[in-house]
């Protein structure tokens, strides 16, 4: 009878939930952090010890056959114990120093999270970050990451979240834009106009403009303040990333500014761990320090004293 260890037994089911959930073998490796010839050894010794085909291939990807179907409840099970288990240990952990896995989109980590790693590495230089940016929401729960700092706020009772700040947001135009197609004064028709915008679900707040044509949607509000600086496009833009590029205008500065809702989000189990307490108070300082530009406050203006006063 071939002789396992517990370790190498868990190990092959991790990679067997990884293979079902992600559908290819790189894409699972990715996922563990290990190289697909190695989820292709797990997965066939895993079968090998049970006996069972548990994938097919369907058009390049992994498809559960019908026995597997029946393991993969049990096998998730077993994840969430071990999962339970990982969380409370890292709980329990006062040290200051170890990985920490934290999940953002591309503008949030330029804006807010790497000038926070940066204050927290000096005062902590024994905290290992690892920075996953992207519209991806990585799952807290099964610790694809320990922290998240996203626009959604997070409806699963065991996570955690608070919000870090606002984020002012408002329509623009190029000015190469504008000059070939004026845009009208709000409530007029925008019949013929051409809109760029984010894919629904990603940012909190989102408006449409009525009568215009839907031209291009994407995952990143990087590659969307570039898109309408070329033209594309009117857009919806965060004034904090717009506002700085001569070639951007606001199209209704006398209109109210909407704003988006930045959350910091952790499993509940994790909260008090040394680590992620030291990078909580470096998101949060440098959240109140940067809310004045992210909010768009208007300035406050200097104080008039009468003369002699």
């Amino acid at each position: 009878m071939q002789k396992c260890t517990a370790m190498a037994d868990w190990e092959e089911i991790r990679t067997f939930l990884a293979v079902a959930r992600e559908g290819t073998l790189v894409a699972a490796g990715r996922l563990l952090g290990v190289d697909y010839t190695t989820v292709g050894r797990r997965v066939r010794a895993l079968e090998q010890e049970l006996g069972l085909t548990l994938f097919e291939r369907v058009r390049d990807r992994y498809v559960l056959t019908e026995p597997a179907e029946g393991l993969r409840e049990a096998a998730e099970r077993m994840e969430d114990g071990a999962l339970a288990l990982e969380r409370r240990a890292l709980g329990a952990d006062r040290t200051v120093s170890g990985d920490l896995r934290i999940a953002t989109t591309d503008a949030l980590a330029q804006i807010l999270v790497l000038p926070a790693i940066r204050a927290m590495h000096e005062r902590h230089p024994d905290i290992r970050a690892h920075l996953f940016t992207g519209p991806a929401r990585l799952n807290i729960t099964r610790r694809e990451a320990d922290v998240a700092v996203r626009y959604v706020r997070p409806d699963a009772g065991e996570l955690v979240s608070r919000r870090l700040v606002r984020v002012a947001t408002a329509f623009y135009a190029s000015r190469e834009y504008l000059a070939r197609r004026p845009v009208p004064p709000r409530g007029a028709s925008l019949r013929g106009h051409d809109v760029v915008g984010i894919q629904e679900g990603l940012l909190g707040w989102s408006k449409a403009l009525p009568e215009t044509r839907d031209v291009l949607r994407t995952n990143s509000m990087s590659t969307l303040v570039l898109a309408v600086s070329l033209g594309i496009g009117l857009g919806a833009l965060h004034c904090w990333m717009a506002d700085p590029n001569p070639d951007l205008v606001n199209l209704w500065p006398e209109e109210a500014l909407e704003h988006d809702d930045v959350y910091l989000v952790l499993h509940h189990d994790v909260q008090r761990t040394a680590r992620v307490r030291a990078f909580v108070d470096a998101i949060e300082q440098r959240a109140a320090e940067v809310a004045p530009r992210l909010e768009a406050r208007a300035p406050t203006p200097p104080r008039q004293t009468r003369p002699g006063s």
